[in-house]
């Protein structure tokens, strides 16, 4: 059955694409994704952050204020929301597996839409790792121009290496153990830095899609606020380091077992005093509201040529990051600041347009969320729900359960709790009503023995990785 027909009925009662009698013709999709972005951003509340240009998008489109990544580490995030399967069901579960060898005939988000016709465009990182089937062109982010796709392409972030060119004040900010823990306030050199690469290589291809007026797939991977935390100055100004305030844990929290964390990124984040904790805060802040410029600068340009009238938009990070929370500063942790996300989707004609859903949905659902929107078949054996229903009422009913890898460990997010479970040993559970922050471990409490059982079952029904 075409899914365009389920998508007619659920789209015309619900008013997503308002005014209109019927789902537009083949909608254009515009796919950004920023690396190791959290919700420290306006538009989800943060007092001090500066994204207006996010925030004009979120007037546009629907913020999920609970979605969750499947794991919370580049390469195994990507390849999970780009093939909607959990990294139990693929089997990717580290930065170095391609796809391919995870899964070797699946079809990936982008792929399903080249396979319908659609021109698919990849700039910067979307797959941590090359995929060329999904692409029909690939862009060059040192020149602009594209890489050919009829034979293995060279790694199409090539270039990418020349921001350690740029000039301007910086310093490392742990041991030599953490050398890419950096950060750098530019002022010579900005033409080299990723995002603005990744923004004008954007716009040549949306030159390009003017030309021969094919429906498109366009995908922007920005590469900030990863580290190393190189951006121009005036965001760094942005931020003086005496208004930033770090993360505090109280005396009395819970401790977490030492294999929680990558024990050597832990053990050189310990080496920070105060200063250099304030100066990591204010260059992950700077590279957000670095980010968002040339997102802003993207979109205002793909609005001026027309080229957003008939597109689904869908902003997202690819997992989240802790900011000196448990005084750690990067990712891969099954707490709520490494495994939340934000995301943001937008379609034409939305009544629901700068709405918020609170309900928790995890990133499997955008593939067939887009898939739905845009008309294409239904595709067997994805893990995700669509979230179509959801576009048209942010209160809809929903199962609310996100589930997050990390290695061979596992943690399940609901409305409520966030338990975790660690194969070295121990587990975890939170209470979000009355510990946001998740420094009380009430796992071994009698008192929440049911709920433990309840989540513990949820971990057991996990899709387990091949060869665990």
């Amino acid at each position: 059955m075409k899914y365009w027909i389920i998508v007619f009925w659920l789209l015309s009662g619900m008013g997503v694409y308002a005014g209109n009698s019927k789902p537009l013709e083949k909608p254009n999709v515009l796919f950004i994704v920023a690396d190791d972005l959290n919700v420290d951003i306006a538009c989800y509340g943060h007092p001090i952050v500066k994204t207006p240009n996010i925030d004009k998008l979120r007037a546009r489109g629907m913020v999920f204020d609970r979605a969750y990544s499947q794991y919370p580490l580049c390469n195994p995030s990507r390849n999970s929301f780009l093939t909607g399967l959990y990294p139990g069901t693929s089997g990717c579960l580290d930065n170095g597996m391609n796809i391919r060898e995870a899964v070797p005939d699946v079809v990936t988000l982008p792929q399903v839409f080249r396979n319908n016709g659609y021109k698919t465009i990849t700039t910067g990182k979307i797959f941590h790792q090359k995929d060329p089937a999904s692409w029909t062109h690939i862009s060059n982010v040192r020149t602009g121009g594209l890489l050919p796709t009829d034979k293995e392409p060279e790694y199409y972030l090539h270039g990418w290496s020349d921001e350690g060119k740029t000039k301007g004040e910086g310093r490392f900010l742990a041991d030599e153990t953490v050398k890419w823990f950096e950060w750098r306030s530019v002022t010579e050199g900005e033409d080299l830095l990723k995002d603005g690469r990744v923004m004008r290589a954007s716009k040549n291809r949306a030159d390009e899609i003017l030309e021969d007026g094919a429906p498109f797939f366009l995908c922007a991977g920005f590469a900030r606020p990863h580290d190393p935390y190189f951006a121009p100055k005036r965001f760094f100004d942005l931020y003086p380091l005496e208004s930033l305030t770090l993360p505090v844990t109280p005396s009395d929290a819970s401790a977490i077992p030492d294999h929680a964390f990558y024990s050597v990124f832990k053990k050189a984040f310990e080496t920070m005093d105060e200063p250099k904790k304030r100066e990591a805060m204010r260059a992950y802040y700077a590279g957000i509201s670095y980010m968002d410029e040339q997102l802003g600068l993207l979109m205002d340009y793909m609005e001026e040529k027309g080229l957003l009238e008939n597109t689904v938009i869908v902003f997202m990070g690819d997992h989240g990051y802790q900011v000196g929370e448990k005084n750690y500063w990067n990712k891969g942790l099954l707490f709520e600041r490494s495994c939340r996300a934000p995301l943001i989707i937008a379609a034409p004609g939305m009544k629901t347009a700068g709405e918020t859903c609170e309900r928790i949905v995890e990133f499997v659902d955008i593939y067939p969320t887009l898939t739905g929107l845009c008309g294409l078949d239904d595709l067997e054996g994805l893990d995700g729900t669509s979230l179509v229903p959801i576009l048209g009422n942010p209160n809809a009913e929903r199962k609310e359960i996100a589930y997050s890898y990390c290695n061979a460990d596992r943690s399940v997010r609901d409305p409520r709790f966030r338990y975790i479970v660690w194969k070295s040993g121990g587990h975890a559970l939170y209470d979000h009503q009355k510990d946001p922050g998740e420094h009380y471990n009430l796992a071994d409490n009698p008192e929440c023995a049911p709920v433990v059982k309840r989540m513990k079952s949820l971990i057991d029904s996990m899709p387990e990785p091949k060869g665990k």
